[in-house]
């Protein structure tokens, strides 16, 4: 263990021996710092928050402060955050309320650039990237391998599929099907995220239902149902499957143009 003697460290948090903690770092009530965990100077580490092995915090770091909710009561909810991840300089990410589940969480891997807001009760999967200066409102959930764009702006509730990506400067006030690029400020659809797809090794075949998919969900002619109906039809690849629960569970209006 390698803790700078300015460090505060609360004597109710558990540190492994393999973090490193630097300089100036606070660490509160009841927080668990997993193995060869970094955090840079200044970082400050409110309370009730885990920490997965691997996890780089960068300086300036504001993690597990309360919700930002007028209905937080002191609660001790929580923030977890997977391994490997990656937390940029100047990032708040805050703990949950008692709303949803108590907690705000991070899958594995995920990458949340600098002067990014993740609020409370959010929800991001593994291999997620928020890029510099995105703000994503409470009780959100973004899909594994999703990636939003700088200064992207996110209403609370809104729910981002799975290898999604959204341009710089969007504005969400819908949810966003798996697959998708979408961008604008008023923000419409501008087709699949076929890099995000080859990347994850998606076949080509799949990658053409998912474009069949797609049409249909576009198709203003058809309600809701008739789209998941519709989507019945096509191959049931994983991908498909995963694409038509997303519009089932879907509370929110769907982007569909």
């Amino acid at each position: 263990m390698s803790i700078h003697k300015t460090a505060e460290i609360d004597s109710s948090s558990e540190i492994s021996d393999t973090a490193i903690i630097e300089a100036g770092v606070y660490i509160g009530k009841g927080c668990k710092i997993g193995d060869n965990v970094w955090i840079g100077r200044n970082s400050y580490i409110d309370k009730y928050t885990e920490i997965g092995e691997g996890t780089k915090i960068y300086p300036f770091s504001h993690l597990g402060a309360d919700p930002q909710d007028y209905s937080y009561k002191g609660e001790d909810t929580r923030l977890k955050i997977g391994k490997n991840c990656i937390i940029r300089e100047s990032a708040p990410i805050h703990r949950g309320t008692t709303k949803e589940n108590w907690e705000t969480v991070l899958g594995d891997n995920v990458f949340v650039m600098t002067l990014t807001h993740v609020s409370h009760d959010c929800i991001l999967g593994d291999n997620v990237i928020i890029s510099t200066g995105t703000m994503i409102g409470g009780h959100s959930h973004i899909g594994e391998g999703a990636i939003l764009g700088g200064c992207c702006a996110l209403h609370q509730f809104i729910s981002i599929g799975s290898h999604a990506m959204l341009g710089g400067a969007s504005s969400v006030r819908m949810d966003i099907a798996p697959y998708i690029l979408a961008a604008g400020s008023d923000i419409k659809i501008q087709g699949l995220n076929v890099v995000g797809l080859k990347r994850s090794g998606v076949k080509p075949e799949v990658r053409l239902e998912i474009k069949t998919a797609l049409s249909i969900l576009m198709d203003m002619s058809l309600s809701k149902n008739n789209v998941i109906d519709s989507l019945s039809n096509l191959v049931q690849y994983d991908e498909i499957i995963k694409f038509r629960d997303f519009l089932i569970s879907s509370k929110k209006p769907l982007l569909r143009k």
